[in-house]
């Protein structure tokens, strides 16, 4: 009986351990379906985004925000959520009441997603693997990048914002040393100076694991508050957003569809609001298809990203073939 009952230990100790290896590492979600294997609504605000898990002992992150975690055979606690797990073929699929998410690890996410396979650049007769969304540096800090260099900057008014788009790039090599730092649009020479700064001082954080340079390209979009908006177009913009959001969320989706459609009418400068942009294109193709006009619906996704943009990816590839 003693020898049987240590069997069984010794079987579950080796499960335990099995799937503990197989849970580690990151995850990035396919999508999210009802837990009968249904889609969800349309109009779902899950039905399209961008998470990244990342596994480790004792720790979960959800999109480099972190928890502590404890992992048993079948089930996932943090302190507020808990999860049910198991594995289908490639997937990771976690339940946490009625929705399902369905994960995937980045190999296999690309090899199902070919849009999403690295492009490789040559300069200066180097290969440079171009990062994207599933390609791209490790940060290793308990902060996200983006948090551990907003007390290196100086933090701006949004009544003093004019310029509202910044771009950077640089080389990340596989030594994991930053290198080739090239402004490609800058923004003040102040912010433009702070964030080299902050970039060299996170260099000790960051991480190649790919064995070659990486050229890394950054974009920042800011927002401004509305009562400090002087351009005529962009105040009508945000209210556009705001009425056609209250027919939307109120799936009066015909006068949505006539509220966002204005969005056409405006002039806004290149790279300014595209946040706002993204969200009032999204929910004006969303209305379209909830009226059962695909061929325009399509249209607006498009205006809104492409298959490789996570918050439209779906809709693309469940109604734009």
């Amino acid at each position: 009986m003693k020898k049987l009952l240590l069997i069984i230990l010794f079987i579950c100790y080796i499960k335990n351990y099995s799937q503990s290896q197989q849970l580690k590492g990151e995850w990035i979600l396919d999508k999210i379906v009802k837990s009968d294997g249904e889609n969800l609504e349309i109009n779902n605000s899950k039905y399209s985004m961008e998470i990244f898990y990342k596994i480790n002992p004792n720790e979960l992150s959800i999109n480099e925000i972190k928890f502590k975690a404890k992992f048993y055979l079948d089930k996932i606690s943090l302190e507020n959520r808990k999860f049910k797990y198991w594995f289908e073929e490639k997937y990771l699929l976690l339940q946490e009441d009625n929705e399902v998410s369905l994960l995937l690890k980045a190999e296999d996410f690309i090899k199902k997603y070919p849009e999403f396979k690295p492009k490789i650049e040559i300069r200066n007769n180097d290969s440079l693997l171009i990062a994207n969304k599933i390609i791209h540096p490790i940060f290793n800090n308990e902060k996200t990048f983006d948090d551990f260099i907003i007390p290196l900057m100086t933090q701006e008014a949004s009544k003093d914002m004019d310029d509202l788009y910044f771009k950077i790039q640089y080389i990340l090599t596989k030594d994991n040393k930053i290198t080739n730092i090239e402004i490609l649009d800058k923004r003040t020479p102040q912010y433009d100076t702070q964030f080299i700064q902050a970039l060299k001082k996170g260099e000790k954080y960051f991480e190649n694991p790919y064995g070659m340079n990486m050229l890394v390209t950054k974009e920042i979009h800011f927002l401004k508050f509305y009562q400090d908006l002087n351009d005529k177009s962009e105040k009508e913009l945000y209210n556009i957003i705001h009425e056609g959001s209250q027919y939307y969320d109120n799936n009066n989706f015909d006068k949505a569809i006539e509220k966002f459609n204005k969005l056409n009418e405006l002039k806004i400068k290149e790279n300014r609001f595209t946040i706002r942009l993204h969200e009032g294109y999204t929910k004006l193709a969303i209305s379209y298809l909830a009226v059962g006009k695909n061929d325009e619906a399509c249209i607006n996704f498009r205006k809104a990203g492409d298959l490789t943009n996570f918050e439209v990816r779906n809709y693309l590839i469940n109604f734009c073939k």
